[in-house]
């Protein structure tokens, strides 16, 4: 349906690869994309976020349709200082002492691809947008600073998601981050261990009764930090630990808190020790309904590429999880990336390919 030259699509791909963009220091990717955009007819706007900046680009429809928004985050994990991507015929890689970026450039590519073949092919259109994000790896801090009351469209598809084309995340949970702190008394661990309470055992025993790992299909619970004791003489007397609560039923999420508070009280009741729980809620969850527009869209468009279109639940985050608290109803689709946040990282080209059509197919189809 839409002839893309494979050459074209791997050059942006390497161009975006190449350029080292760890989270708050985007300024060169955005460069890149103010400039490939600009070009093929792009309205751009720049809005500063932390020390970064987002970005939001319009293009004018050529005909009455919605609008449509599409998006994807510019920042990559570690280690990411020099990227040397390796192109086989198949697909491009890392030289294995880096991460390849494809989280998140493979979209970046396939925006930008997608735009400038419209371009050259004079395709028709309604109005398009793209809201492209910084800092979505330290916790979609981008997309948190953004001002989606901005945007016109009301559908969005985020292009964040591992795996071939196809890939629908119409569900993502709500992600409750907690602290417990557990102040203890302090005393010598060799003369009066017994005039002291220990933090740190108090803090085990609270973990140990806590829910763990999979509660349920949608339900996860994980401590990940403990920190704790000054010396090994001393008997501890702070103790404290960082743990999440993912569920995309809000419900269970905070059913789950609460077995933790109470846990939390119960224990330290018993040992005599006093506690202080921190929360925050990172983001939302969504859950949209396959019979809904947005889902008859992304299926309509991939049907049209020759693609089988497959729902699933994810239990990450990302950029789309903020779209969905306002106006807009957005999903996370996958933008044919594999063994993202490591140096094995890879894209098929072939999938590289799938995307950018994909953004065309969805861009015809609204």
């Amino acid at each position: 349906m839409y002839t893309l030259s494979t050459e074209k699509l791997t050059k942006t791909f390497v161009e975006l690869a190449q350029i080292p963009s760890p989270s708050w220091k985007e300024e060169k990717v955005l460069k890149y994309m103010i400039k490939r955009l600009k070009k093929n007819g792009g309205d751009i706007t720049v809005y500063p976020c932390g020390i970064s900046s987002n970005l939001l680009v319009r293009y004018e429809g050529t005909t009455n349709q919605p609008s449509i928004l599409f998006s994807a985050h510019m920042d990559t994990v570690g280690p990411c200082d020099k990227i040397t991507p390796v192109v086989t015929k198949t697909k491009i890689t890392s030289d294995g002492n880096s991460v390849l970026g494809a989280d998140d450039k493979s979209a970046l590519t396939m925006f930008i691809e997608a735009m400038d073949y419209i371009k050259e092919n004079r395709i028709k259109h309604g109005p398009i947008e793209f809201v492209i994000t910084c800092a979505e790896e330290l916790g979609l801090k981008g997309m948190k600073g953004f001002d989606t009351s901005v945007v016109n469209s009301k559908y969005a598809f985020v292009f964040d998601s591992g795996g071939d084309i196809g890939k629908i995340v119409h569900k993502a949970p709500f992600h409750l981050d907690m602290k417990i702190s557990i102040k203890g008394i302090a005393s010598h661990a060799g003369i009066a261990p017994e005039m002291g309470i220990n933090a740190i055992r108090v803090l085990s025993k609270i973990i140990a009764e806590m829910p763990n790992g999979r509660i349920d299909e949608e339900t996860t619970t994980n401590v990940g930090i403990i920190e704790g004791g000054r010396a090994a003489n001393i008997v501890a007397e702070d103790a404290s630990c960082l743990l999440e609560v993912r569920s995309i039923d809000k419900s269970k999420m905070i059913k789950i808190e609460k077995q933790i508070n109470d846990i939390v009280k119960k224990i330290c009741s018993q040992e005599g020790a006093r506690f202080r729980i921190e929360k925050s809620l990172e983001y939302c969850g969504f859950s949209i309904p396959e019979s809904a527009q947005i889902s008859k869209l992304a299926v309509k468009a991939m049907e049209r590429i020759g693609v089988k279109p497959s729902f699933v639940a994810l239990g990450g985050g990302s950029d789309t999880n903020i779209l969905n608290r306002g106006k807009i109803k957005a999903m996370n689709l996958s933008c044919g990336m594999e063994k993202i946040h490591s140096t094995g990282e890879y894209i098929k080209i072939s999938e590289l390919k799938k995307g950018t059509e994909l953004v065309l197919s969805l861009i015809e189809s609204v």
